[in-house]
């Protein structure tokens, strides 16, 4: 299967130029969203929930950010620092309480070093104590898909 590349989704032609990255960032969120929601999990415990969950979270910040600068510029500014990104949003695009700030820091912890792609020893052996609740991180996705599907957004 061949990688998309690294290039923005920036159609041009004599005239007329668009930006599909934005548009692009957010049906990705809200697919990775429902593939959260369709997750059935064949053992008593799975990372994969709260990968789909920041990966859902990571592209609709980015897509407000998309639609100030290029995809390249936010790349190399965020990277997968979910905190990162999100303070750096404007403060009408803050929508995250003190609660879900805390968990969101919690889970930016692990999940920009992609501590929920991969096996990770240490998660196990503390009984993943150090991640965070996934209802509220489910929650935080959830508004922030909804949030995107507003005509400002």
């Amino acid at each position: 299967m061949s990688q998309p590349s690294n290039k923005s989704q920036i159609l041009e032609a004599p005239f007329l130029q668009a930006n599909l990255s934005p548009l692009a960032f957010r049906l990705s969120a809200k697919h990775y969203y429902k593939c959260k929601q369709d997750f059935i999990c064949p053992d008593k415990f799975s990372v994969v929930p709260y990968f789909f969950l920041c990966r859902s979270i990571e592209l609709s910040i980015k897509a407000r950010h998309l639609k100030q600068v290029r995809q390249k510029t936010v790349k190399d500014s965020y990277g997968h620092n979910l905190m990162k990104a999100y303070t750096a949003l404007k403060p009408k695009d803050r929508i995250l309480s003190e609660m879900e700030l805390k968990v969101l820091k919690k889970a930016d912890n692990i999940y920009h070093d992609k501590g929920f792609e991969y096996f990770v020893p240490e998660h196990a052996m503390s009984a993943y104590k150090n991640f965070p609740d996934l209802i509220v991180l489910d929650q935080i996705a959830k508004n922030f898909c909804k949030s995107l599907e507003t005509p400002e957004n």
